[in-house]
């Protein structure tokens, strides 16, 4: 038996029951909903993007591409300077020089924008990029991404202002359409403020609805350059276009898309069978409804293509057994990294390193079943020195040698 479903979403609308053509009034009060919230958006947005990779991304990745071990200490100082507001590019990018930030200070940079961490792109990309970071450490970044900077603040001040904006133009978008004359070129206008690559099309199809098929072309053939349309997207636009021809042909020849000539119904078909977008879903609609074709969509997926690949590895869960240090690189200039492992149910030792004499030069105090911990080297005198790893009443050692 049919059921009736009573609508529960909620409406910003006074009186959900009320038109949706806007009367002169209500079009203006949400016209001025849409410019305040339009200035709120890009003030906050100035302020977000000067903060930003420190106001100039471009910059902010030549110099990490850019830069030689030795500029270590001066890049790490920088980037944790225009922390919290690095944007996923930068992180990614410094991720990937493993030749001059040890993992260590990758860890710091990247636990100082907790922000960005809360995108499963960047942690995704940390764990499975040619040179991963260990297992802990992307463990302790996903607890270090449930907090919260001014750069969050920010951005979710923008998404507010933009969803109010956006509201606003769609409503006015609505009473236009709804109206009983249609002013496309105030319909137009709406569209553009909207902005985006659907709000276009939407032109587009109001140049068609004209039968200015001048204008519509000029338009659609300006969208890949507008939003850097390339690969399938290209393709998919490509197909568009020869929509969009196909319908100005008819237009100009006064026919519909029930006198189509063979080698007209031959290219819906390719379209139909190769365009995944609006292309296809119009030219299935045409072959269907005037020429007997029936299309269906069953997804087939091959093998365990549809499942979730996550592979676990217990072994860095597990309890470290031993006690074990390493350092890199070596021979050393401004920096050393000491990888430790300490002995199963111990979580704390120390790194002494000695002179040749004995005399002892550094101590460094190191936390946690394993890690990194980086020895400044800058003001250190070149030469042989000793590293004892002390942990537990066991102890482990190894030579450095630096080289200035």
């Amino acid at each position: 038996m049919p059921e009736n479903f009573e609508n529960l979403c909620p409406s910003h609308y006074e009186n959900p029951t009320d038109s949706i053509i806007l009367s002169p009034e209500q079009k203006l009060q949400a016209e001025q909903e849409y410019y305040d919230n339009l200035i709120s958006y890009n003030n906050v947005k100035t302020l977000y993007d000067d903060l930003v990779d420190g106001g100039d991304t471009e910059a902010e990745l030549l110099d990490i591409q850019s830069a030689q071990p030795d500029d270590m200490w001066g890049l790490r100082e920088q980037l944790l300077g225009d922390s919290p507001h690095l944007s996923q590019e930068a992180l990614m990018e410094a991720s990937d020089r493993t030749d001059v930030f040890p993992d260590d200070v990758l860890l710091e940079i990247l636990s100082a924008n907790p922000d960005e961490l809360k995108k499963d792109t960047l942690l995704s990309y940390l764990e499975n990029k040619e040179d991963p970071l260990p297992d802990y450490m992307i463990d302790i970044l996903r607890q270090v991404a449930t907090g919260i900077t001014y750069k969050t603040t920010l951005q979710q001040q923008m998404a507010r202002y933009n969803r109010n904006k956006t509201r606003a133009a769609h409503d006015i978008i609505r009473s236009i359409l709804n109206d009983t004359i249609s002013d496309y070129s105030e319909l137009r206008n709406w569209l553009d403020n909207l902005g985006g690559l659907r709000a276009d099309k939407q032109i587009i199809a109001s140049y068609v609805q004209e039968g200015n098929f001048t204008d519509a072309v000029i338009l659609a053939n300006m969208l890949p350059q507008l939003y850097d349309l390339e690969g399938d997207q290209l393709i998919e636009h490509n197909y568009y276009i020869d929509m969009l021809i196909l319908h100005d042909t008819l237009y100009q020849q006064s026919r519909n898309t029930q006198q189509l000539d063979s080698t007209e119904v031959a290219g819906l078909v390719l379209i139909a069978d190769s365009s995944k977008g609006i292309a296809g879903a119009q030219a299935k609609s045409i072959l269907e409804s005037c020429y007997g074709y029936h299309f269906t969509f069953c997804p087939s997926l091959e093998g365990s293509v549809a499942y979730k690949n996550s592979v676990i590895n217990m072994e860095s869960f597990g309890t470290a057994y031993g006690l074990d240090i390493t350092v890199q690189p070596n021979p050393a200039k401004q920096w050393a990294a000491f990888n430790y492992t300490l002995p199963s149910g111990v979580t704390s030792g120390i790194i002494i390193i000695t002179d040749i004499s004995g005399k002892i030069v550094a101590t460094l105090f190191v936390n946690g079943k394993q890690g990194q911990k980086i020895w400044d080297t800058r003001h250190i005198v070149q030469g042989f020195y000793i590293y004892t790893l002390k942990a537990a009443g066991l102890s482990k050692s190894g030579k450095i040698i630096i080289n200035k």
